[in-house]
């Protein structure tokens, strides 16, 4: 059977995620367009998106997560930050500093998960992700530079 675009189309509904996915709709994207405005750039990674929403359900829990949206969906997103509650003025850090070092706290200890899609790598010109940049392991980064090279 040779599998058509329009097949493959056509089943796509039936996949479990994709139901979800559906049957969520405009909920799903609320979160994710308020990340993105945060983020202030429109190159944000959607994993980095998509990770966002999970830590953030993690960290706060989903009720936590539908009154985010609700409190921030609507109007210019500074003036909503500026009228929110301090519980959501203090999720709004959170998602903010998570997309721009993609680090996350487990057990009391910080970690940085997320860094090669974090907002921060995007900022600097002059270097890559450690473990993305080349080489094995760490990549470059696993090298002391050179003294005097600068």
């Amino acid at each position: 059977m040779k599998l058509s675009r329009r097949i493959f189309l056509g089943v796509l509904p039936l996949v479990p995620g994709a139901a979800k996915a559906r049957a969520l709709g405009a909920r799903d994207s609320a979160f994710a367009d308020i990340a993105r405005q945060m983020g202030g750039v429109t190159d944000v990674s959607p994993y980095l998106i998509e990770a966002a929403e999970y830590e953030f359900v993690l960290a706060h829990g989903p009720d936590a997560r539908e009154i985010f949206v609700a409190a921030l969906s609507t109007g210019p997103l500074a003036d909503r930050i500026a009228e929110a509650e301090a519980a959501v003025q203090a999720q709004v850090a959170f998602v903010a500093t998570f997309l721009y070092t993609g680090e996350v706290v487990r057990d009391g200890v910080t970690t940085a998960k997320y860094y090669p899609w974090c907002l921060s790598w995007h900022a600097v010109t002059f270097a890559s992700a450690p473990g993305i940049c080349g080489g094995p392991g760490f990549g470059h980064w696993e090298n002391a530079p050179i003294r005097g090279a600068m």
